[in-house]
């Protein structure tokens, strides 16, 4: 169990806005067999579990030479408290710089790059989305590029053979198709879910919302 500081208030998770949930299967171990990926380049919340001991996750997308690379480690704060502080890593065939090649769970291939981030060794004030009223403690940080195009992985793991739930915030560039917020109740049920937390005051919050909507169209109505 990891240390954590006094307990305080969640903060407002602002940073957290904008990303799409996504809930993959179970992802392969090699860089052969990782989960495709759609994008690392839009805003993505990245849910899963380490469901054995020494098992990794790896997924993987197409990136362009000179893309940004943004990952960060959520730490879910869980009712039943199965959250997984994991490692991850971010590799390339070329990357700026690596970092801890040697923590990563399998040998690096001739001609990639890694930068590792090891589990943190202490959890802060944790973060709450505002709109799922869910919250996470804030892990490290990948922030980089890739000098080449071509397949980027993700890689997740539990160094001490930890098993439980994990996320991951990928990427940097907002939705700015109408589908995104058309299914954002949608993404807040899914969520919610996955925490296994009661969707009660969601639906209550999402009625509340289309009174609000309806009372607004009406009112728009009556003065034309």
């Amino acid at each position: 169990m990891l240390p954590v500081s006094p307990a305080h208030p969640p903060q407002p998770g602002t940073d957290l806005a904008g990303c799409t949930p996504v809930f993959p299967p179970l992802p392969g171990a090699t860089l052969q067999t990782s989960h495709k990926l759609a994008s690392l380049q839009t805003r993505q919340l990245l849910f899963n579990r380490l469901g054995q001991p020494g098992q990794v996750q790896i997924y993987s997308a197409e990136c362009r030479a000179g893309e940004r690379l943004r990952a960060q480690l959520l730490v879910p704060v869980l009712p039943a408290g199965s959250a997984l502080a994991a490692a991850f890593a971010i590799v390339a065939q070329s990357l700026p710089y690596s970092a801890d090649v040697h923590k990563l769970p399998f040998a690096l291939p001739a001609g990639y790059s890694a930068v590792v981030a090891t589990p943190p060794t202490q959890l802060a004030a944790p973060i709450q989305d505002p709109l799922t009223q869910v919250s996470y403690y804030l892990g490290p940080l990948i922030d980089t590029r890739t000098l080449v195009g071509g397949r980027v992985y993700l890689v997740v793991w539990s160094p001490h053979n930890h098993m439980g739930k994990y996320a991951v915030k990928l990427g940097h560039r907002w939705p700015l198709h109408w589908t995104y917020w058309a299914q954002l109740p949608f993404y807040l049920w899914q969520i919610r879910g996955w925490f296994g937390l009661s969707r009660v005051a969601l639906l209550a919050a999402l009625a509340t919302l289309l009174g609000l909507a309806a009372a607004g169209a009406g009112f728009l109505r009556r003065r034309r």
